[in-house]
């Protein structure tokens, strides 16, 4: 057991002593030694298993049940077939390729990069490892890879064709230079496993210099277990941001993309954008340099027991693009300046459950112009801004949470659209500046929530108007239905509408 685990175990029965007479309320002091407690040793972030663990251990301050892990995935074959070819080319050639799928928004940078040269290294229609395309460029006389003392350096950018795949091996390291334009580019299939891709900029470096990236795009595979990338990608700079997985358009992919066990640090960012059925698991991502994990337009896929912590701009965790039918669980999203989850951009169906969203600089899970989300059993805490922020969502059912101990409100609602729906049943809402907030409210249905240790203010803005009904309802009946409307209730619920589209 780790140190930061055994001393949030510790936290876990302290609180459970000083919370008998209220089982699913954990003072504040518990809470935020159980955040202490598990930033003691930030390096333990990347274990296997880590934030399920963590997550599990703060939900067990408020009584909740932790997500369920997933069945282990099947590891995929590696790739195999006849010798790839190695040979030189023009960069502009793969470029203009890129422009293809992701347009020529944000190439200035990389083109300047080059300082006018041209030369790019292309694999094409085979399999070959990392140190084997070293050596055969030597063999070759094409420049700008090189084998020194078990660590390949590449000096130009590196494209992987249609057809072709790269596989990097356990042990494997790959040193990509900045100042030479150096740069991954994979068309074809990337294979990481138990490897080390970096570059050599520096931490510190300011966010406008040239930082090399791996980007697979069009029909381009990707498999990556158990590797650590380092000082990767430009933030908000699109599919050059870190490792981008972009698979969209005509002749995307249709092989699933895999990213488990992975640990990030200083990454401009990582993204999926398009992949059906993506599987991000158990990576840790520390210290990006904006949101940490965004997934665009993703559909049938699931981001489990993910660490993100100390992102130092965006979201931790951002679903966008009208992504669909995606599970996000697990996760422990803490410490970031910015939200801790983000889902917008007309997303459908987006479940979060069991996830751990903790002392983010700004709100806990923000969402906006989603529809069917589904939020169940987190803690969401310790907060600088609302807990939940809900704003031009559809059928929102928010279930069984820990909302506690945020800066705003627990859960602030605004402009639901018409025929939206927002039911809240069985949660925890304490010690928040204000329980619920609203404006532009259309249909919300309370059912058994907690508000007893919800001070100072219970409720705020449309809602406030309706406190002393919903106290005098819940003294009789806590389990009673209590509904805010400014329209006829609609009978419709949650199941039956977001069980279509």
């Amino acid at each position: 057991m780790s140190r930061a685990f055994a001393y949030l175990a510790s936290v876990v029965l302290f609180s459970a002593s000083v919370a008998q007479a209220a089982p699913k309320l954990a003072d504040s002091a518990a809470l935020h030694a159980g955040i202490a407690g598990l930033q003691q040793d930030p390096s333990t972030m990347s274990a296997q298993g880590f934030a399920y663990d963590a997550a599990a251990q703060i939900a067990g301050l408020y009584g909740l049940k932790p997500a369920p892990r997933p069945q282990p995935l099947l590891e995929a074959r590696l790739p195999s077939g006849d010798a790839a070819k190695v040979a030189a080319g023009d960069t502009q050639i793969a470029l203009t390729q890129l422009s293809i799928s992701e347009g020529t928004n944000n190439q200035l940078r990389v083109q300047q990069a080059q300082h006018n040269s041209k030369a790019a290294i292309f694999i094409s229609g085979g399999v070959i490892s990392l140190q084997d395309l070293a050596t055969a460029a030597q063999t070759q006389g094409v420049d700008g890879i090189a084998l020194a003392d078990g660590v390949v350096t590449l000096s130009r950018p590196l494209v992987i064709w249609q057809g072709a795949a790269l596989v990097i091996h356990p042990g494997d390291v790959l040193r990509m230079q900045a100042a030479d334009g150096a740069f991954l580019l994979n068309f074809g299939r990337l294979d990481l496993r138990g490897a080390t891709l970096r570059s050599d900029v520096a931490a510190q470096a300011p966010e406008s210099q040239y930082r090399p990236f791996v980007l697979t795009s069009g029909a381009g595979e990707v498999y990556a277990e158990a590797n650590h990338f380092q000082a990767l990608g430009m933030a908000e700079l699109g599919p050059f941001a870190g490792f981008v997985i972009s698979t969209q358009g005509l002749f995307a992919s249709t092989t699933a993309a895999v990213l488990r066990n992975n640990h990030f640090e200083d990454m401009g960012g990582v993204a999926l954008i398009g992949t059906k059925g993506a599987q991000v698991t158990q990576n840790a991502f520390l210290a990006s340099r904006s949101t940490a994990l965004t997934l665009t337009q993703i559909s049938d896929g699931a981001a489990l027991g993910n660490t993100i912590y100390r992102s130092k701009g965006g979201a931790g965790l951002r679903v966008a693009g009208r992504s669909k039918d995606l599970l996000v669980a697990g996760n422990l999203v803490m410490g970031g300046l910015g939200n801790g989850v983000q889902v917008d951009g007309g997303s459908f169906g987006v479940t979060m459950r069991g996830n751990a969203v903790l002392d983010n600089a700004q709100t806990g899970l923000t969402a906006k112009t989603a529809d069917c989300l589904s939020v169940q059993d987190n803690v969401i805490a310790a907060n600088g801004a609302s807990g939940l922020r809900l704003t031009k969502t559809g059928f929102v059912q928010i279930t069984g949470n820990a909302v506690v101990d945020n800066a705003g409100s627990a859960i602030a609602v605004g402009a639901q659209l018409i025929k939206a729906r927002l039911d809240l049943r069985g949660n925890l809402m304490a010690q928040n500046q204000i329980g619920l907030s609203g404006a532009a409210l259309h249909l919300v249905t309370l059912r058994d929530n907690d508000l007893t240790a919800q001070l100072p203010r219970m409720f705020d803005g449309e809602f406030a108007q309706h406190q002393a009904a919903y106290l005098i309802s819940g003294r009789q009946d806590r389990t009673a239905i209590f509904q805010i409307s400014s329209a006829a209730a609609d009978d419709a619920d949650f199941a039956s509408v977001c069980s279509q589209e």
